[in-house]
């Protein structure tokens, strides 16, 4: 009886685990490509407006970000519907944290 108790005990603990093991399981650079999505979609989405300064929310993520290129990998078909890659290194260099002059940024080679 107390093996089952435990048993449903160990289960329980797991399912409950479940909703955190699936942040936890999220690498570092999608977290911060969900980041930039939230607060630079203004700035990098297609069809913006030039000229622009990034928000201090968007330069937050952008200059607490430790790979720049990370990110670019983590951009799924989607996000590359969304938004122009030109302005996401733009960004990049106007915040102080830029993508380097022939990074590979999902396609697009930087050039400034």
């Amino acid at each position: 009886m107390r093996v089952v108790v435990v048993f449903y005990l160990l289960i329980l603990v797991s399912v409950s685990l479940c909703p955190n093991h699936a942040r936890a399981s999220m690498s570092r650079a999608q977290i911060e490509k969900g980041e930039v999505m939230e607060h630079c979609k203004l700035n990098i989405r297609k069809g913006a407006h030039w000229p622009f300064d990034p928000s201090h929310a968007c330069c937050q993520v952008v200059t607490h970000s430790l790979n720049l290129l990370a990110i670019c990998n983590a951009f799924t078909a989607a996000d590359l519907e969304q938004i122009n890659l030109a302005r996401w290194a733009a960004v990049t260099r106007s915040c102080g944290n830029e993508l380097h002059q022939g990074d590979n940024c999902a396609g697009y080679i930087v050039h400034y």
